[in-house]
């Protein structure tokens, strides 16, 4: 099997002949190293958009500081303003997030939705296509879909803080707010739908600490549930970036219509064992799972066991792709190299488990 054959033949619960590795764009160095390990059999994970946005009746008043953006939103409802920083690996990866929120009062939301009811979406395959095109056998491409509108609202508008502020405060405007971000979401996932993309991808960063099974279960689950219809009816599979700590929410995502969890994190960085996992979703879900920086950093004996003992944890190898799904620090060189040679070693299918 190539690459994206071997990928697939998991995604489509079929035997692989080895364990797939795949690490996602931007999250390795370029250069000889990366050249080696691709040369090894790992694969390429592309995710290029098929959707742009425009909001006519909104000015965006942009100003950068050094690595960090103030976003001002000029509206006929008034304006809000998010200011976005970045930090440097120093290794050519650069990450991003919101250190302050559009939404910073109640009166921020009739300006929160007025942006988000003048958004327009606009389909366009060429990006997937040309990547689909140039990566040929050597990975897979998948789509972006929005995200979830409750962890759009925890991550985009409003932060943990304000987040939980304003739902037992402010539930009228909480509960509007939600409301049109899903009217929005379900469009995007419609248009997603009729796309060439065999693989539908939405980046949750569920924690279950940050997103209680309470909150899973009320807003989350129906969501997951409406989209997976809806994308199923196409042939669609649907991955989720499940990447934080899940052993509380394990029982409600097994009842999600979802094909993937993405970046799965086991312990000691996340609370559910991989063998738990597996045995508790079973056949349905297929585990991306990934390995943590801060595996890779203890060097190359500790990154060898850990992703030896991974690959006993999903023996025989159906269900079970190993990823590089988040950016890799410096000195982490001697990590990566022993995950990816642990692999070769042992992870042809079937998988021993001893």
């Amino acid at each position: 099997m190539n690459l994206k054959e071997r990928i697939l033949a998991v995604l489509h619960h079929q035997e692989p002949d080895f364990v797939p590795c795949v690490y996602q764009e931007g999250h390795i160095p370029t250069g000889s190293l990366l050249r080696e390990l691709r040369n090894k059999g790992l694969a390429l994970c592309l995710q290029p958009e098929v959707v742009w946005s425009e909001i006519p009746n909104v000015s965006v008043e942009s100003r950068v500081e050094g690595r960090t953006t103030y976003r001002t939103y000029h509206t006929p409802a008034g304006k809000v303003r998010d200011i976005v920083t970045s930090t440097s690996l120093g290794i050519g990866l650069r990450t991003t997030w919101t250190i302050e929120h559009m939404i910073k009062s109640v009166q921020d939301y009739d300006v929160v939705e007025f942006i988000l009811k003048e958004t327009i979406y606009h389909y366009d395959p060429e990006p997937f296509l040309e990547a689909q095109h140039w990566l040929g056998d050597d990975g897979i491409v998948r789509a972006n879909v929005a995200v979830s509108p409750l962890q759009q609202m925890l991550i985009t508008y409003l932060g943990l803080e304000r987040f939980s502020i304003d739902m037992y405060r402010h539930p009228k405007e909480f509960n509007e707010l939600y409301e049109i971000i899903k009217e929005k979401a379900e469009e995007y996932y419609k248009i997603v739908s009729d796309s060439p993309a065999e693989v539908v991808a939405s980046w949750e960063n569920i924690d279950g600490v940050m997103t209680s099974p309470r909150l899973f279960e009320k807003y989350c689950l129906p969501f997951y549930n409406k989209m997976g219809h809806v994308l199923h009816k196409k042939g669609k599979i649907y991955l989720v970036h499940f990447d934080g700590r899940l052993n509380c929410l394990k029982n409600l995502i097994r009842q999600a219509d979802i094909d993937v969890v993405e970046s799965f994190t086991p312990p000691p960085i996340g609370d559910l064992p991989l063998r738990e996992a597996r045995a508790l979703w079973g056949k349905k879900i297929v585990i991306w799972t990934n390995i943590p920086q801060t595996i890779l950093l203890l060097g190359a004996n500790e990154t060898g066991k850990f992703t030896r003992e991974l690959l006993r944890s999903a023996a025989p190898g159906d269900n079970f792709i190993l990823g590089i799904m988040e950016m890799v620090p410096p000195h982490s060189e001697d990590g990566l190299r022993a995950a990816i040679e642990t692999v070769v070693q042992y992870g042809r299918y079937p998988v021993s488990p001893c």
